[in-house]
C-alpha cells in the first residue's frame, strides 16, 4: 500500500525482527498474513436520512473498500446490531440496531473478522445479538465478543490464513442495556456490570478464556472496548487490563470505544503491541453534544493500522507496522458521505467537509496524528510459538 506522507514527515512505522541466531536455510518456508484494523462502525441517523428508506450504498465506501479486498485478514468493531427492521432499526439515543441492507453494507466490505462485544451489544437484547451473529454466519463474518450460548463461548473463536492460526478473544467494559445474570455468557465483559470493576472473578473468567485460546493458536489478538470517551489519555484502566491480558499471552490488543485515535504501543517489554483506540472509522453524528470542538472534528477522523504477521522457523513476528487516517467525510448539507484515506483527501473535500468551518482541516489532521503516534517503533520482537 502506498505509504502516505504528511508534510515532512513519514508517519511510517517499521518493525523489524531480531537476527537469528542460526541461519535461515533456502528451504525455509516464510508464511505472512497481511492484516487491516480499523475502529468503530457506528450507524448514525444523519447517514440513514441521506441513503434514505432503500438503505442502498451510495458510495460511501468505495475508496476503502479494496484496502480491505487486498488483505488477508481484515477486523473492525460493529457497534451497531444488525438486529435486523422487525427490532426496530434505530441511529439515535445511544440505543442503535441496524436493517439487513445495513448489514449487506458492512458484509460488502470483505471483512474477516468483526468484534460484536461493545457497549451497545444489547440494545436489542438476547434477540439482537443472536439476529447479528446469525447474520454475520451467513456472510461468513466471524463474530468475536457476543455468543449464542456458553458451549459457543467455550469453543474459541479460531481461523487458520496462510498457515497461521490465530485466536481471537473480545470484552468490553460495560452494555448500556445491562446483561442479566441469566445470559452473562451471551456477552464477553471484563468488568463486573453492577459498578463496572474490574475484579477478581472477572480476571478469572478472562484468565481461564484467553489461555485455553493462547494454547490453540499461533497468534492472539484481543479486541477490548474501554477507555473514557472523548479523550487522547490512556485510562488506568486501559492500563490495568492490557498489562493483565498482555501477561496471559496475547500479541495483538484492538482498542476501542473513545471516539477518537489513542496512541499505539509496543507494552511489557515488547511482548504485546496495543492499539489503545483506532476511532470511529463509521460514523455520522456532527453535533456530538457532550464534547468541544476538538472532538467533534477527532469524531470524523480514525486510524487505520496495517501490518504483517509472518511466520519463520516456527516463529512469528510482527513486521511492517503501518497507519493511514481514514476522513469521514459529508458536506455541509450533511450529504454525500464517503470514507476518503488521506492521501486521497484532496482540498475539495477539505473545505467542503461540514466541519472545515470548525477547523477540521488537513492540517489538524497532520498535527493530530502526529502528535499521537511516535515516528517509529524501535522494538525488535519475534513470539515465540
Amino acid at each position: 500500500m502506498k505509504k502516505i506522507k504528511l508534510c515532512l514527515c513519514t508517519l511510517l512505522f517499521l518493525t523489524a525482527c531480531q537476527t537469528k541466531k542460526e541461519p535461515v536455510t533456502s528451504q525455509s518456508a516464510i508464511q505472512n498474513v497481511h492484516c487491516t484494523f480499523v475502529g468503530d462502525l457506528l450507524y448514525e441517523q444523519p447517514y440513514y436520512d441521506w441513503i434514505e428508506k432503500d438503505s442502498q450504498d451510495k458510495g460511501y465506501y468505495d475508496l476503502v473498500r479494496p484496502i480491505f479486498q487486498k488483505d488477508d485478514l481484515s477486523i473492525a468493531n460493529l457497534e451497531t446490531p444488525i438486529g435486523g427492521t422487525e427490532l426496530k432499526t434505530s441511529g439515535i439515543g445511544y440505543s442503535f440496531n441496524a436493517s439487513r441492507e445495513i448489514g449487506e453494507q458492512v458484509a460488502s466490505l470483505g471483512l474477516e473478522v468483526v468484534s460484536t462485544a461493545n457497549n451497545h451489544a444489547n440494545d436489542r437484547g438476547n434477540q439482537g445479538i443472536d439476529n447479528t451473529l446469525d447474520f454475520l454466519q451467513e456472510k461468513n463474518i466471524l463474530a468475536v465478543g457476543t455468543y449464542h450460548n456458553q458451549k459457543e463461548r467455550q469453543q474459541g473463536k479460531y481461523q487458520t490464513i496462510n498457515g497461521i492460526r490465530f485466536g481471537y478473544v473480545s470484552y468490553t467494559y460495560a452494555t448500556n442495556q445491562i446483561v442479566s445474570e441469566k445470559n452473562q455468557s451471551k456477552v464477553g465483559l471484563f468488568n463486573r456490570p453492577s459498578d463496572r470493576k474490574f475484579t477478581s472473578e472477572y480476571k478469572a473468567i478472562l484468565k481461564k478464556e484467553i489461555e485455553e485460546t493462547r494454547q490453540n493458536c499461533d497468534v492472539l489478538i484481543a479486541m477490548m472496548h474501554w477507555g473514557t470517551e472523548f479523550t487522547y489519555q490512556i485510562s488506568k484502566q486501559q492500563k490495568e487490563v492490557s498489562q493483565f491480558i498482555s501477561d496471559l499471552g496475547v500479541d495483538i490488543i484492538i482498542g476501542n470505544h473513545p471516539h477518537c485515535s489513542q496512541t499505539m504501543e509496543w507494552i511489557n517489554n515488547n511482548k504485546t503491541l496495543c492499539m489503545y483506540s483506532l476511532g470511529n472509522f463509521i460514523s455520522a453524528d456532527h453535533v456530538v453534544d457532550r464534547t468541544n470542538q476538538e472532538f467533534k472534528n477527532a469524531y470524523n477522523v480514525s486510524m487505520m493500522v496495517t501490518l504483517d504477521v509472518v511466520k519463520e522457523d516456527n516463529q512469528i513476528s510482527i513486521q511492517n507496522i503501518d497507519y493511514v487516517p481514514i476522513i469521514n467525510y459529508y458536506d455541509s448539507k450533511l450529504k454525500n458521505f464517503k470514507l476518503i484515506p488521506y492521501n486521497q483527501y484532496t482540498e475539495e473535500f477539505e473545505k467542503s467537509h461540514y466541519h472545515y468551518k470548525n477547523g477540521f482541516t488537513k492540517k489538524w489532521i497532520e498535527k493530530t496524528y502526529q502528535k499521537l503516534i511516535p515516528q517509529k517503533l524501535q522494538n525488535q520482537i519475534i513470539l515465540k510459538i
